[in-house]
């Protein structure tokens, strides 16, 4: 979890600010349009990735499948 009050609510901003992209990212996790999910992560800016870093088990947005796939492309072997 987030260590402090004003953490949380920096974090929550963050998932405000960039609620598109969090529902772009599911919505391909969940539909496997593993392309279009790489193309999601490619065009973020580096800033709002680290925004919404935080784990799963300490309250962030992302499930640990999204995170995992959002790593790797399991799409690759599929061509």
């Amino acid at each position: 979890m987030v260590e402090s009050y004003e953490q949380f609510l920096r974090y929550m901003e963050a998932v405000r600010e960039h609620f598109d992209y969090i529902v772009d990212i599911k919505d391909a996790v969940a539909n496997e349009e593993w392309d279009l999910l790489r193309g999601i992560v490619e065009d973020a800016p580096d800033h709002v990735k680290e925004a919404l870093n935080l784990a799963p088990s300490k309250g962030g947005i992302f499930t640990t499948h999204e995170v995992h796939v959002m790593k790797c492309n399991p799409g690759r072997n599929l061509h």
